[in-house]
């Protein structure tokens, strides 16, 4: 018979609740992460808080506040399982949903709720092919950022761009979020591209968001020379990338680390 695997952190739950039933869990083993087989369980100490489970030599005492490492393995259609999984509330199983309509793409655990909730809104529009409002896409990349989801990103933005650019919408808060997405996910040639795609464009674009861009291709331009071992066009032009940043906005700190790295390279730091 196929056994189902429940998250200890469920049984965790279970256990406190004054719903717990012990004599249910009979027939049902319990995955510590270092067994080669489920551990049968015995018996269920609730006043000391221990499960006891069959393990070689004799007996092992599992404390509760180690079964959110732990599953709880019970056979299909075993009564356990409606049991424990009854713990769950109808926000996490909505929640848990998100995580499985997302994929293996995404993580399984977030920062926050609401971050999951802004990422999977956004790759549901991913998916159906929207263009998300620009009032919707600041607090999803900052969703994003939130969670290192840069991979993730570059993909989201990449397909904000390509609709943008299909229907002539304005593109230069997506052209930011797409070139600090790609340099931070590995790829300072796809950043600089981006970026000089949109000077080429002569897109419009706030003085603060010409300067966070050019900060951005300063930094890619950096990371590029770093990577390749010394390319000295790619110095020459971020030094033009930064100056055009610090011309707008001196006193930012992204902007000051640009110049910090560019002053380390030149002391042969």
């Amino acid at each position: 018979m196929n056994d189902a695997d429940i998250d200890g952190r469920l049984l965790q739950r279970w256990l406190k609740t004054d719903a717990v039933q012990p004599s249910l869990l009979s027939g049902c083993g319990l995955d510590d992460g270092d067994c080669e087989a489920p551990l049968p369980i015995l018996e269920v100490d609730l006043d000391r808080q221990v499960l006891v489970c069959a393990a070689p030599p004799g007996r092992a005492r599992i404390p509760f506040a180690r079964l959110a490492d732990c599953l709880l393995v019970a056979p299909v259609g075993h009564p356990a399982i409606a049991a424990v999984q009854a713990c769950v509330s109808p926000e996490e199983r909505a929640h848990n949903r998100m995580l499985d309509a997302l994929g293996p793409e995404y993580p399984r655990a977030f920062a926050s709720v609401a971050d999951l909730e802004a990422v999977y809104a956004a790759e549901m529009a991913r998916r159906e092919g929207k263009l998300p409002d620009r009032a919707l896409r600041g607090p999803w990349v900052r969703a994003l950022k939130r969670n290192d989801l840069h991979r993730q990103g570059a993909q989201l933005a990449q397909s904000w761009r390509d609709l943008a650019n299909a229907v002539g919408a304005p593109w230069s808060d997506i052209a930011l979020h797409l070139a600090w997405f790609q340099r931070h996910a590995g790829h300072p040639n796809r950043a600089i591209e981006t970026a000089r795609d949109f000077w080429r464009s002569k897109a419009p674009a706030s003085q603060t968001e010409i300067a966070m861009l050019a900060t951005v291709e300063a930094a890619a331009l950096i990371d590029r020379f770093t990577r390749k071992g010394g390319a000295p066009p790619d110095l020459v032009e971020a030094r033009r990338a930064a100056a055009k940043a610090y011309a707008i906005a001196p006193a930012d700190p992204e902007i000051q680390a640009v110049y910090q790295r560019l002053k380390a390279i030149e002391n042969g730091a």
